[in-house]
């Protein structure tokens, strides 16, 4: 069982690094850019606040599993800890879908008067429904949070006093009372990127038809760009999956779950913030040409320090090491 803490425990720590790798690349990106121009497009608004959310969730349950893994306490308060990823992992899906939704209204073309309306103001509506979307996350979380301390006031006063057993266990499971509000946000979260993907769909469907009654082909540059999406809210879309899965299993298992289990989850639920950074990062032109700068970069500095470690001292150094001492 100790083998196996330690390895689900190393695999955690790389996919999370990974993820704070990818999503600080993006943030000093699209930060480095604000701060020459002093102008953020709202794409790149939706993506950084997207990655900066994902960066401050996995930095932090990095730091929390490794203190707890190896110390047995937690880097910060169960309460805190609970809280923050709830809050954190909620801003970054409601980035991504509004970002979903911002891609679907660029690209598709429909004669629709409210597609035509939506389509000239989406960019001031993407970063406008971004923050009403977090403020009633926030609003119906009120409730919940209230009930919350409430019950855990109760179980402050009553751990002295004798109880049964099921008073205990409703003591240890009174994170519970946050789940409702939390499937109930995943659901209405995957609406609209559900939507997108549908969209997505007729509008290639009718390009492409239009295009072979024509005789141009369907290899255009819109075709181009509706696969590209298309490819990019499908992965989204299993991946966001896997994730509402794998918080279904946390939430049947959190009464008896155990390191092993616990660190498997973690790194179910850091695989998708992980992953999906790196397609963003590849769907991008800007961040892919920076990318791979970067890369270049490194690889030419690895080549220099390279050749001058084989070509070994310079000749006044191999001259003073001939010296007798």
């Amino acid at each position: 069982m100790f083998i196996a803490e330690i390895l689900f425990l190393i695999i955690f720590e790389i996919v999370s690094f990974i993820g704070i790798l990818g999503n600080g690349f993006i943030i000093v990106v699209n930060g480095h850019q604000w701060f020459q121009s002093r102008k953020m497009t709202p794409s790149d608004f939706l993506l950084t606040s997207l990655s900066a959310s994902r960066f401050i969730m996995q930095l932090g349950l990095l730091i929390n599993y490794i203190v707890y893994f190896s110390l047995d306490v937690h880097f910060v308060s169960d309460d805190v800890m609970f809280f923050s990823w709830m809050f954190f992992n909620m801003t970054s899906h409601w980035c991504a879908t509004w970002l979903s939704v911002f891609y679907c209204v660029k690209v598709t073309n429909f004669a629709n008067p409210f597609f035509l309306w939506l389509k000239a103001r989406i960019n001031m509506l993407a970063p406008r429904l971004l923050g009403l979307s977090i403020a009633v996350f926030v609003v119906f979380c009120l409730p919940s949070l209230v009930d919350y301390f409430g019950h855990t006031k109760w179980c402050n006063l009553t751990e002295t006093l004798p109880v049964n057993a099921s008073q205990r266990e409703s003591c240890v499971t009174a994170a519970i009372i946050f789940l409702p509000i939390q499937f109930s946000f995943y659901v209405i979260n995957l609406c609209p990127s559900t939507i997108a993907i549908i969209l997505l769909l007729v509008s290639l469907w009718r390009h492409t038809r239009n295009l072979k009654k024509s005789d141009v082909g369907v290899q255009d540059l819109s075709t181009q760009v509706h696969i590209k999406v298309m490819a990019f809210l499908l992965f989204w879309f299993f991946l966001y999956f896997v994730e509402f899965i794998t918080l279904t299993v946390y939430t049947d298992r959190v009464i008896h779950i155990g390191k092993v289990q616990g660190l498997l989850l973690g790194i179910l639920m850091s695989a998708f913030p992980s992953a999906h950074s790196i397609i963003l990062i590849i769907n991008n032109p800007k961040l892919k040409e920076m990318y791979a700068y970067v890369i270049k970069k490194c690889l030419l500095i690895i080549d220099i320090r390279h050749r001058t470690w084989k070509k070994g001292p310079s000749v006044p150094d191999r001259k003073r090491h001939s010296l007798p001492i």
